[in-house]
C-alpha cells in the first residue's frame, strides 16, 4: 500500500497529464476546445494541488522537479485564459527554479519567455524584456530553435510596443522565417500576429491588416479559436483607425462571440473596450460608458493592472467628451496611481498624455503643455519615439493654442522628423496637418494647403478614410478663406461621402454646414 508521499506523486502526475490532455483536445480543433475548456474546470482544484506539490518537494525529488517544470507548459493556452498573473507568476517562477535544479536550459528558456510574456500583460516591460533576452540566450545555447524564433518573436513584439520599429521588425521577419523552416504553423500564425501589431504600430495599416488575416486563416484551419479570437480583435483595432467603424464592429462582435465561448474574460474585457471605442466613432453613446466600466471592473478582479489602467484612460476619455471632467479627472489619477504602483512608465506616461488631452479640452492650455512634456520626458526615458512622437505633436498643439504658434511649428516640424525617421506613416501624415494648421494661423495660405495635400496622399495610401476626409475638410476651409467656393464644395462633398462611408457622424455636421445661410 502505497505511502501519503507516494500517492501525492502519484496524484501530482495524474494531473499534470489532465492537464497536458485538456490542452491537447484544446488544440485540436473548434468543437473539442469547448470539451476541453469544461474539462479543465472540473479538474482546475486538482490541477493546482499537482502543482503546488510538485512546487514544494521539486528540491528533494527529481520526478516532483520534472512535473513542477511541466505544468505551466503542459496547458499553456487554457492557463493564459485562466489564471491571474500573480498565480501564473508563481507557477512559471517555481518551474524556472525546477528547470534549473534539472539543468534543462531548453525549458527555462521557454519558462522565462511565457514569464515575460505574463510581466508584459501587467505592465512591468522592464521585467517582461529581461526575461526575453535572458530567454533568447538560453535558447541559443541549448540549440533549441523553436524556442529562439519565439524568444525572437516575443522580444519583436515587445520592440514595437516601445517603439523600436526597425528592431521589431528584423525579429519579427527571423521568426516568421525560422517558424517557416520548422514546419512550425502555430508558431507562422503568432509571428504573422505579432508582425501586424508592428506594421500597426508604424500606421502600415494595409500590410498590418494582410499579416492578420494571414494569421486568421491558419488559426481557423487549424481550429485554434485563442489564436481567432485575438486576430479578430487585432483587425477590429485596425479597422477604428481606417475609419471603418461598421466593419470594425462586426470583427469585434465576433471576437466576443469566441471569448464568450471560451470563457475568457480577460478577452471579453479587451473587446469590450474596443466595441465602447467603435460605438464613441459612431456616435452612439448609449452604452459606452457600461463596456468601460465592465471591462475595468473584469481587469480589476483578474488582476490584469496594465488592461485596467488602459481601460481607465478611456472611460476619462469618454467622460471628457460627455462633459463630465471631475470624474474623467478621477479616471486619470487611477490610471496614473496604478502606474506608479507597477513602476510603470509607460503607464504614467499615458497618463500625463490623458491629463493634457483633458487640460486642452477645458482650455487650460499651460497645464495641458506641463503634462504633455511630462509624457514626453518619460518617453525619451524609455526610448519610446513613437510615443515621443505623438506628444510632440499634442506639445505642439498646445502651443498653438497659447499663440506660440512659431514655437508650436517647431514642435510638429521635430514631431514629423520623429514620424519619417520611425517610418510611422500615420503620425507623418497628422504631423502634415498639424503643420498646415500652423501655416493658417499664420496666414501663410498657400503653404497650409501644399501640408494639407501631403497629409491627403499620406492618408490616402495608407488607407485611412478618416484622414482622407478631414483633410479635404482642411483643405476646403482654406478654399474658402480665398474665396474658391466651386473647390471649396467639391471638398466638402466628398468629405461628407467618405464620413458617410465609415459612418462618422461628422458627415451630418458638414451637411448641416452646407446647408445653414452663412455656408
Amino acid at each position: 500500500m502505497p505511502n501519503l508521499y507516494a500517492a501525492e506523486l502519484i496524484h501530482a502526475r495524474y494531473f499534470q497529464q489532465t492537464l497536458r490532455e485538456c490542452h491537447r483536445l484544446y488544440r485540436s480543433g473548434t468543437d473539442n476546445a469547448i470539451i476541453a475548456l469544461q474539462r479543465f474546470d472540473l479538474d482546475w482544484q486538482n490541477i493546482q494541488m499537482g502543482q503546488k506539490w510538485a512546487a514544494t518537494n521539486a528540491g528533494s525529488n527529481r520526478t516532483a522537479a520534472i512535473l513542477s517544470s511541466f505544468y505551466p507548459d503542459a496547458g499553456a493556452t487554457i492557463l493564459s485564459m485562466r489564471q491571474p498573473p500573480a498565480q501564473r507568476i508563481e507557477w512559471l517562477k517555481a518551474a524556472i527554479d525546477s528547470a534549473e535544479l534539472l539543468d534543462d536550459r531548453s525549458s527555462k528558456s521557454n519558462h522565462l519567455g511565457n514569464l515575460g510574456i505574463v510581466y508584459n500583460e501587467i505592465g512591468r516591460v522592464d521585467l517582461a524584456e529581461g526575461c526575453f533576452r535572458e530567454a533568447l540566450l538560453l535558447a541559443i545555447e541549448s540549440g533549441n530553435h523553436k524556442h529562439e524564433a519565439s524568444q525572437l518573436g516575443n522580444l519583436g513584439m515587445l520592440f514595437a510596443q516601445s517603439g523600436r520599429f526597425e528592431q521589431a521588425i528584423a525579429h519579427l521577419e527571423k521568426c516568421r522565417a525560422m517558424m517557416v523552416s520548422l514546419g512550425d504553423w502555430q508558431g507562422q500564425a503568432n509571428a504573422l500576429g505579432n508582425l501586424g501589431l508592428a506594421y500597426d504600430a508604424v500606421g502600415d495599416f494595409d500590410r498590418a491588416l494582410s499579416a492578420f488575416h494571414e494569421a486568421l486563416k491558419i488559426f481557423t484551419e487549424t481550429g485554434n479559436l485563442y489564436g481567432q479570437e485575438n486576430v479578430l480583435g487585432e483587425i477590429g483595432n485596425i479597422l477604428i483607425k481606417k475609419g471603418a467603424y461598421r466593419d470594425a464592429r462586426d470583427y469585434i462582435e465576433k471576437q466576443i462571440q469566441i471569448a464568450n465561448q471560451l470563457g475568457d474574460q480577460y478577452g471579453v474585457s479587451m473587446a469590450l473596450d474596443n466595441l465602447a471605442i467603435v460605438n464613441i466613432r459612431l456616435g452612439d453613446l448609449t452604452k459606452v460608458q457600461e463596456y468601460f466600466e465592465t471591462s475595468i471592473a473584469r481587469d480589476h478582479e483578474l488582476g490584469f493592472r496594465k488592461s485596467e489602467a488602459n481601460g481607465l484612460g478611456n472611460l476619462g476619455n469618454l467622460l471628457v467628451r460627455l462633459g463630465k471632467f471631475d470624474d474623467a479627472l478621477a479616471a486619470y489619477e487611477s490610471q496614473n496611481l496604478i502606474g506608479r504602483e507597477l513602476n510603470s512608465k509607460v503607464i504614467q506616461r499615458d497618463s500625463f498624455t490623458n491629463f493634457g488631452n483633458y487640460y486642452l479640452a477645458r482650455s487650460e492650455y499651460p497645464q495641458a503643455l506641463e503634462h504633455f512634456q511630462k509624457a514626453l520626458a518619460l518617453d525619451q526615458e524609455i526610448g519610446d519615439q513613437y510615443g515621443e512622437g505623438v506628444d510632440t505633436l499634442n506639445a505642439g498643439t498646445a502651443l498653438r493654442f497659447l499663440e506660440k504658434v512659431k514655437d508650436a511649428l517647431e514642435y510638429h516640424q521635430r514631431a514629423l522628423e520623429i514620424a519619417q525617421k520611425i517610418g510611422d506613416r500615420y503620425g507623418e501624415g497628422n504631423a502634415f496637418a498639424n503643420i498646415g494648421s500652423d501655416y493658417k494661423v499664420l496666414g501663410e495660405l498657400e503653404l497650409a494647403q501644399q501640408y494639407f495635400e501631403k497629409h491627403l496622399e499620406i492618408a490616402t495610401e495608407i488607407g485611412d478614410i478618416k484622414g482622407q476626409a478631414d483633410a479635404l475638410q482642411n483643405q476646403a476651409s482654406i478654399d474658402l478663406q480665398m474665396d474658391r467656393n466651386e473647390q471649396a464644395l467639391k471638398r466638402l462633398q466628398e468629405a461628407i461621402r467618405l464620413y458617410r462611408h465609415i459612418g462618422s457622424p461628422e458627415a451630418d455636421k458638414l451637411e448641416e454646414f452646407l446647408n445653414s445661410p452663412n455656408a
